[in-house]
């Protein structure tokens, strides 16, 4: 009988998050089944059950993972941001159309919202400690900027929403000019600075 490293368990685990966030945000969660993302990864359907204790767990685990790993994405460019430029550089990529094409590789409240107001209590509290990160880095951008002489128009939290609205709404139109629009007006609409 073959033994599997002490990491196996855990390794495993990663690859069923990771394949269950990607398959979540281009599918959505109600088209995706345990038994066929368990066959994709090469697992048996009864061996989700070490890892998980259901869809729902997987499902509030997965959200809170990927908006945790877009969070560690806006922390990066926040740190190579100019001076005084972090919300606009936090916008800049994520109002963009690559951003908007893709969403597997995107932002799981953009690809998700809207589906986990339906789920379970477990699950919308996941989703929301992964926003509270988002908040927290939209916060610090806001501080640098203001250190640097910006004083942003608006509150962290409408920053997120104009945000993920945005994508949504591209995402969602068939006409790319009115698509790439939306995208232009709301990263425009981040950079306002308050009068004094």
């Amino acid at each position: 009988m073959m033994r599997y490293s002490s990491t196996h368990k855990t390794e495993t685990r990663q690859r069923i998050l990771t394949m269950a966030s990607l398959r979540f945000r281009a599918e959505g969660v109600a088209n995706v089944g345990i038994a066929n993302l368990m066959a994709d990864l090469g697992l048996t359907h009864g061996g989700f059950y070490a890892h998980f204790h259901s869809k729902d767990d997987l499902v509030a685990q997965s959200c809170r993972q990927a908006l945790l790993d877009m969070n560690e994405i806006w922390q990066a460019q926040l740190e190579q941001a100019p001076s005084g430029a972090g919300l606009k550089r936090l916008a800049k990529d994520y109002l963009s159309p690559a951003h908007r094409d893709f969403p597997d590789s995107g932002c799981a409240a953009a690809a998700l919202a809207g589906e986990l107001a339906r789920h379970d209590k477990a699950t919308r509290q996941a989703f929301s400690e992964g926003l509270q990160a988002l908040l927290h880095t939209l916060r610090q951008a806001q501080q640098c900027d203001a250190a640097a002489g910006a004083r942003p128009a608006l509150a962290p939290e409408a920053c997120l929403a104009l945000m993920v609205g945005a994508l949504l709404l591209s995402r969602a139109i068939s006409d790319e000019a009115l698509s790439d629009r939306l995208l232009k007006s709301a990263a425009a609409a981040l950079t306002l600075q308050a009068r004094a």
